[in-house]
């Protein structure tokens, strides 16, 4: 049989999850729903599992997001500095290849195609059409769709080279039921491409019921990240900014409010996790108390200059006095990070003066009696920075540094640092536990497609960096 191997020396084994079950109808039994009532119950499994926290990748939970690609598989901690005092089930893994090599990446690839089976069968299978109940499931499917080959480009595929997508490795792409399809993968343009209809597709459908969650907003959210991610400043800016207008940023206590709210979206959260949750929520205390056994890392604290450690509402929220994470929660979207994606489009795009001014209106929503700092005030970037190229490749600039560091600091533990470091350059950089060096190599960005699909699709290709086979 064959395995395939990083470069690390680390085995893939043959114990992954095959994605072949999202062409599987048998988890809803042996008959097909016909209504549009009954079919989106097949979708709402998937709401649900949102709304409880559970582990899924749509709108990933804080273990996934907070101790998995935060804690875990980003610079945002000091490995050497873990504590393996407490349960082993508390213990975190040291880097990214630990998870690589344990095959526990396999589960977000099987987890997301099959919401896009489910999804595929409302689209191809639901004959009912014209009703306000058919149209609902129809948008929803579309979305749910594009947002589950979104988060699949984001981890299975490269981070995108403007200009050379037409030669990057995309997804398997299934649009239809067919138990027997066993796709190869298509380009990175075409992923993209893909994404991008179906998204405009729910828009063009119109979901106004907050209800099905993926709503006209939310999806508006997804596309703008997709730009965002492909490198489409263009295409971005103004949906960040028309989401902005309709979702404006908040401040002080009302935005310590909506960060400690745990349930119903709150001030200008769009979609979230846990909002079937009341009160303080088990698993996030679970999350919290696994990531106390590893200090957040000095890099972090530096973002914070001068006396902000005393004046920047995040600090207070984010860490303690013994630098552990604490209190922020978030899963999900909401307005800041468009104001963040407004800035580095407008940096991006060469209107510098502008996107500064951008990243001071967030910062003065943050910082108590803040002034507007000016372009000559931009600090350097720090020689500790992990990052030292932007997305397009370029060399940092202190004000590309400013944004990427408020962007460190707003969306801390809420699974974003990981993706940064991949979209910018994915820099290598190294870490020690245990006596042992651990190297986030710039391949384990990109997890590998998992191994069993090889044996049902005989032109699959694989990742680079997991090419290696040995048989055995």
């Amino acid at each position: 049989m064959k395995i395939y191997r990083i470069l690390t020396g680390m085995a893939v084994g043959l114990a992954m999850a095959s994605c072949s079950n999202y062409l599987d109808v048998k988890p809803y039994g042996k008959v097909i729903p016909t209504t549009a009532e009954e079919f989106s119950a097949l979708l709402n499994g998937d709401l649900d599992a949102i709304d409880q926290g559970n582990t899924n990748y749509l709108v990933p939970n804080f273990i996934h997001t907070g101790v998995s690609l935060d804690g875990e598989f980003s610079d945002n901690f000091e490995v050497c500095l873990t504590s393996n005092s407490g349960s082993s089930l508390n213990r975190l893994r040291s880097y990214v290849g630990d998870a690589i090599s344990r095959n526990n990446t396999n589960d977000i690839y099987s987890g997301l195609y099959e919401v896009v089976r489910n999804c595929n069968l409302v689209l191809n299978e639901m004959e009912e059409r014209g009703t306000e109940q058919a149209d609902k499931m129809l948008a929803l499917a579309y979305g749910m769709r594009g947002v589950s080959y979104y988060q699949l480009m984001r981890y299975f595929c490269e981070a995108p080279e403007a200009g050379n997508m037409s030669g990057q490795l995309g997804l398997p792409l299934v649009e239809v039921f067919d138990m027997e399809a066993t796709p190869a993968r298509s380009t990175l343009a075409q992923t993209v491409t893909f994404i991008e209809n179906d998204l405009k597709m729910a828009l063009s459908i119109h979901m106004t019921d907050g209800d099905y969650r993926f709503t006209d907003d939310v999806i508006t959210g997804y596309l703008c990240r997709l730009y965002f991610w492909t490198q489409q400043w263009d295409k971005a800016l103004p949906l960040a900014q028309e989401l902005l207008r309709k979702y404006p940023l908040i401040s002080g206590d009302e935005y310590v409010e909506m960060m400690m709210t745990v349930g119903p979206l709150k001030g200008n959260q769009m979609i979230k996790a846990y909002r079937a949750s009341t009160g303080t929520d088990q698993a996030t205390d679970g999350a919290l108390s696994s990531l106390a056994t590893r200090p957040v890392s000095v890099r972090v604290i530096n973002c914070y200059y001068g006396d902000e450690k005393n004046t920047d509402v995040r600090y207070n929220l984010c860490f303690n006095g013994k630098r552990q994470a604490k209190n922020k929660i978030f899963c999900g979207m909401r307005a800041a990070e468009f104001a963040l994606i407004e800035a580095e489009c407008l940096y991006h795009m060469n209107q510098p003066d502008e996107a500064l001014r951008s990243i001071n209106r967030l910062r003065s929503n943050r910082i108590a009696g803040y002034t507007d700092m000016k372009m000559d005030e931009v600090p350097a970037v720090l020689s500790s920075e992990t990052i030292s190229k932007d997305a397009t490749g370029a060399a940092l600039t202190p004000l590309m540094g400013l944004i990427l560091s408020e962007r460190r600091k707003e969306l801390f533990l809420e699974g974003d640092r990981f993706f940064e470091l991949k979209r910018n350059g994915a820099p290598e950089f190294s870490s020690f536990n245990n006596g042992v060096k651990y190297t986030t190599r710039s391949f384990m960005y990109t997890f590998p497609i998992p191994v069993r699909e090889f044996d049902i699709t005989d032109n699959l290709v694989q990742n680079p960096g997991y090419n290696e086979v040995i048989n055995i």
